[in-house]
């Protein structure tokens, strides 16, 4: 029997889509009148508020008690990570665990593996270094000295893709590459270290609360000319970087391309400092009559989703959404998957589309992706609230609050997303009489945001002051319509 980490007590199951037959009859009739927002001028010069929609209902019942604009398509953001998460809860259940394992061709004898080892992913979005050094450990307590054969690491669960989106800059480190292997939320610290000559030297590490260990896998190289870009992309996990002048430079965080090398280049580490050496490691897949030798599990999805949905981290909605997507796809049966971001997405909004939801109308309802980042995603404030309700008790009991560090009024509970010319919440509020509503509140600029679409360079990483500007005005107004909300209702 292989050797297994602890395991965390089960969170008791929920009913997640229990809303059958009369989800939504009523809370997607139409809003008897658009009122105007009363006392919400522009609060930033320039910003225009006209491109606002939002519902405000009963969680419960459905019953429509505020809207404005609620059948207009917007780009949700990161709210999107709401209908990922209902679905997977539904599809994997909230004890769900995610387990990586570790693989031998042929069963250890006298502590000597003659054949490979192979370190398996399970989609576990939140593994870090001490995962790897716990199963590094679990190896030596069986006695494991010395393998003879391959070090294989094996993706095959999920598809491994090199970034989210690809109208992100290429340096942004919330668009990072996704798999089945992922470590440390799959970003690296590119930092400066002084060589012998006293000069900075760049070097690439992985971070996580066991301290900082350097990342082989990606290289920093420094730049061959000059220019007004500190850092750009040379091939996947390669980067050329300025030399700095004067004072100490700042390190970076950069996104990590290739997560599965990246996790296997780390563990081989990890494990020649506790006496166990491994050759480089190679992709591969674990064989049918592979011999388990050691697994760990994550936290429940439940507990995943808590901190999904309170980071925003979207490289933990895309795998969990790849992962709910997969229970789907009739060829995972043949060991496959889906092989985008845009196909995976389009099963999970398949299959909550089909879900018994009285009067909902999904017409141009668009998720390309299962983390809401970029802008081709679309959907309307109603049909929002009609994911939000799908979720149930189970989803909003995840949502963050004040307490959790958000900025929102007290007794709101909701899922953020922002853009640049793009701003989002969803959830629940609980108002001055008591009454607990659902909320959905989309604000935008479609022209501004189209032309910074259009004028896109991914060399640059930062955000226009136009638009910071005008994310200010839009976090104003967000918070004066849920006050208003809240002493209204």
């Amino acid at each position: 029997m292989p050797q297994r980490a602890p395991q965390r007590a089960p969170i008791g199951r929920r009913p997640v889509l229990g809303l059958l037959g009369a989800l939504l009859a009523s809370s997607l009739l139409p809003a008897a009148a658009l009122p105007a927002l009363a006392g919400s001028a522009p609060a930033t010069p320039g910003f225009d508020e006209t491109a606002v929609g939002y519902i405000l209902f009963d969680p419960v019942g459905g019953q429509v008690v505020d809207a404005r604009a609620a059948d207009t398509l917007f780009i949700p953001a990161s709210v999107a990570k709401i209908p990922t998460v209902a679905a997977a809860l539904a599809l994997l259940g909230p004890d769900h665990r995610f387990t990586t394992r570790l693989f031998g061709s042929a069963a250890p004898l006298d502590g000597i593996l003659r054949g490979d080892l192979i370190l398996q992913g399970g989609g576990d979005p939140a593994l870090a270094t001490e995962g790897l050094a716990q199963l590094v450990d679990m190896l030596r307590a069986a006695g494991l000295r010395q393998v003879q054969g391959r070090f294989l690491y094996d993706c095959g669960l999920l598809p491994e893709l090199g970034e989210i989106d690809a109208g992100q800059p290429w340096a942004a480190a919330y668009n990072t590459g996704i798999g089945a292997l992922s470590l440390n939320y799959n970003r690296a610290l590119l930092a400066w270290r002084r060589g012998a000559d006293g000069r900075p030297v760049p070097e690439v590490l992985s971070v996580a609360s066991a301290g900082r260990l350097p990342l082989d896998s990606v290289a920093a190289l420094p730049m061959t000319a000059g220019g007004p870009f500190a850092l750009l992309p040379d091939g996947a996990d390669r980067w050329r970087v300025a030399l700095p002048g004067g004072a100490d430079p700042r390190p970076v965080w950069v996104p990590v391309a290739r997560p599965g090398l990246a996790t296997a280049t780390l563990f081989r580490r990890m494990a020649a400092d506790a006496g166990l050496a491994l050759p480089p490691p190679l992709a591969g897949r674990a064989p049918g009559n592979a011999v388990p030798l050691a697994a760990l599990d994550s936290l429940p999805l439940s507990e995943l989703a808590r901190g999904l949905l309170r980071h925003s981290n979207n490289l933990s909605a895309e795998v969990i959404g790849l992962a709910a997507a997969r229970r789907l796809d009739p060829a995972t049966a043949a060991g496959s998957g889906p092989a985008t971001l845009e196909r995976s997405a389009a099963l999970l909004q398949g299959w909550l589309t089909r879900q018994p939801l009285e009067g909902a109308n999904w017409r141009r309802l668009r998720l390309a992706n299962h983390s809401g980042l970029g802008t081709g995603s679309r959907a309307t404030p109603r049909q929002m609230a009609a994911l939000l309700r799908a979720g149930g008790p189970a989803l909003w009991d995840l949502l963050p609050g004040e307490e959790d560090g958000k900025v929102l009024p007290p007794g709101v509970r909701a899922k953020s997303g922002t853009l640049a010319y793009v701003k989002g919440v969803a959830g629940l509020l609980t108002a001055a009489s008591g009454r607990r509503l659902g909320f959905v509140l989309f604000i935008s600029d479609p022209g501004r945001r189209a032309a910074l679409d259009a004028a896109l360079d991914r060399r640059v990483t930062a955000t226009p002051p136009e638009a910071r500007a005008w994310a200010a005005g839009a976090r104003a107004l967000q918070t004066r319509i849920l006050e208003r909300w809240i002493t209204t209702y």
